[in-house]
Parts: structure tokens; C-alpha cells; sequence
């Protein structure tokens, strides 16, 4: 059977072959919706399959791009990894995921690797609050996108959610149902400058009230168990915000497990990255992030970064807040 190629698209179209490959390197400046439509409807009809790394060669484009994920174990990463790939896959290109297992040391070998495939651009959830800890890819000229955080000072495009504004209208709510002691149960605010946000949230906010407030700093389930095995018999009216889906896991755990009766025992809310909140308990009071959408949204702002379109600076994308009966 004869391979179809380029030339066969562009004389059944009746276009140049320069025009199918601009077609096919989604270069459409002055191009008609009419020719577009025609080419595409050729290549559908001859079933014609171009050749990535002959396109690659001719347009010096590797029609790659690097994601780099803080943990790729965390349900946010995977909703996230597949919005992005959602987009991508549209206009040709294939992803290099990444996990940089929430190490700085290990990013910065995980983004040297990707420099050195050629990667078009990379989608960044950085690790690192600090935009010099990523000169190279400045260096470079890498197009990047940052997601779900952002580094200081601003350097490059980010898609985040409204952490702040959602925040504030959980602290109002906690407030008025009287909580007297609100417990931020978070993984290390250090170089993470959402966790920090949602934080300093509540940190305002007891300026005005009569709240007591506990940051307590966790990583792992053993250590998230031991606190909170200590927390009971509570002398005050205490809430737990959990700073995101992995922390609000951890919590509702324990919690379940000892039998505590939610909200008559304990309050609990927080960031949820898994939907699954309004099946556990009484149902949980939780801020929902749209993941995927985060990820469809920093793949499209990618893309026009490459083709030069429409260099935004900074998306917002809001999360859902769900009441429910853990307040």
C-alpha cells in the first residue's frame, strides 16, 4: 500500500506543500478558515499521518513539552496532567512528565534533562518561591508556564486559583459558627508560597477576632496521627482547616478512625483536590480546585505563548466552595 505523503495532501487540497505544513505546525496566520477546513478534512479522507521527527528537523521544533509536577502522587497532579494533556494532544504535541518528588535538588535535574531533549517549552508547578532558582530556563529561553504557584519576582506566565478570596470565605464562616480555636494543618510553608497564602489568610483575620490560632507544619500520615492523637480531650471549640487535599486526607483518617463526630467533636474544612468530600462523614465543608481546568488553561496559554498570540501574565481560575455539614 503507498505511504501517503505531503505532496499527495497538498495536490488533493489544492494547496502548496508549504501550506499543509503550516497547516500541520498550526501556523495559521493568513490562513482562511476555508483552506483550514479543507486540509483538514483531506487529511481525515487519505487518513495521512505526518512524520513527527521530519517535522521536527524542517520546523526546529521538537513538538515536545516538558511538566514538571511537585508529586505526581497527589490526586491534583493527576486531574492536573490530564487537562493539560487534553489541550496538547489537539494540536500535536506529547508531554514529558516529570515528578520532581517535591525536592528542588531533583527539579533542577529534572529541568537540565529536559533543556537537554529539546523540549519546545515546559508547564512548571515550581517548587521553589523564588523565581532566581530557575535562571536557567530564563537563560535558556524557554517558554514556561507556571501552575497552581508562583514564584517571586513575577518572571513568567501563571495559571492559579483564587487561594486568598476562598480562604477569607471560609475564616468569615468559621467565625460565625464560633469556633474559638482555628488549627491550620499544613506541609512546610517554606518555599511554597500558596501554602503560605491560605495561611496568612487566617493570620489577618484573628487581628479582628477573638480566635486563637496554630499553625502546625506536617508531611507525613505517622506525624498527622501523633498530633492529633494529643489535640483530644479539646478545651476550646476547634476547627481544623486542612491547607490542601492531601493534609484534608490525612485528618479525615484519623478522625474516622477514632470515631470522632463531625462537627458536634471537632470542626474540619479545608482545600480539596479529589471531589470525593461530600461522600465522607456528615459532609465535608471544602474549597474543590479545578484541576483540570487549571491544566487545560496553563496548556492553552502555553501554546499561545509559543505562536505568540496572547501573552497573559497571570490566569485565575476559581475554585468551588461546597457547604456542606463539617462546620
Amino acid at each position: 500500500m503507498k505511504k501517503i505523503t505531503i505532496n499527495d495532501v497538498a495536490q488533493k487540497a489544492g494547496v502548496s506543500k508549504t501550506t499543509v505544513s503550516r497547516f500541520l505546525n498550526n501556523n495559521y496566520n493568513n490562513m482562511s478558515d476555508q483552506t483550514k477546513k479543507r486540509i483538514e478534512d483531506v487529511i481525515k479522507e487519505l487518513n495521512y499521518r505526518p512524520n513527527k521527527q521530519a517535522q521536527a528537523l524542517k520546523s526546529k521544533h521538537s513538538y515536545l513539552i516538558g511538566v514538571v509536577v511537585a508529586d505526581i502522587s497527589n490526586m491534583f497532579s493527576s486531574l492536573l496532567l490530564k487537562g493539560i494533556g487534553n489541550i496538547l494532544e489537539k494540536k500535536g504535541y506529547q508531554m514529558i512528565i516529570m515528578d520532581a518528588a517535591n525536592s528542588i535538588t531533583r527539579e533542577q535535574i529534572l529541568l537540565e534533562r529536559l533543556i537537554d531533549q529539546n523540549v519546545d517549552a515546559i508547564i512548571l508547578q515550581p517548587s521553589s518561591s523564588k523565581s532566581v532558582t530557575y535562571q536557567l530556563l530564563k537563560e535558556r529561553g524557554i517558554p514556561v508556564v507556571l501552575v497552581d504557584r508562583d514564584t517571586s519576582p513575577k518572571q513568567w506566565p501563571s495559571v492559579l486559583t483564587n487561594n486568598e478570596e476562598a480562604t477569607k470565605i471560609l475564616a468569615t464562616e468559621i467565625e460565625k459558627q464560633g469556633y474559638e480555636h482555628i488549627v491550620v494543618m499544613s506541609e512546610p510553608l517554606e518555599e511554597v508560597r500558596t501554602r503560605a497564602a491560605r495561611y496568612h489568610v487566617f493570620e489577618q483575620y484573628v487581628h479582628y477576632s477573638n480566635q486563637q490560632l496554630s499553625l502546625v507544619e506536617l508531611s507525613q500520615q505517622h506525624e498527622v496521627e501523633e498530633y492529633l492523637s494529643h489535640l483530644f480531650p479539646l478545651t476550646q471549640k476547634t476547627v481544623l482547616f486542612a491547607s490542601n487535599g492531601r493534609m484534608l486526607m490525612h485528618c479525615l483518617k484519623w478522625l474516622i478512625h477514632h470515631n470522632i463526630s463531625l462537627p458536634e467533636q471537632l470542626g474540619i474544612t479545608g482545600f480539596d483536590d479529589w471531589n470525593i468530600t461530600e461522600l465522607i462523614g456528615p459532609g465535608i465543608t471544602s474549597i474543590e480546585q479545578p484541576s483540570l481546568t487549571i491544566g487545560e488553561t496553563a496548556a492553552s496559554t502555553l501554546l499561545a505563548q509559543l505562536y505568540d498570540t496572547d501573552k497573559q501574565h497571570q490566569i485565575i481560575v476559581p475554585s468551588a466552595i461546597r457547604w456542606r455539614s463539617s462546620l
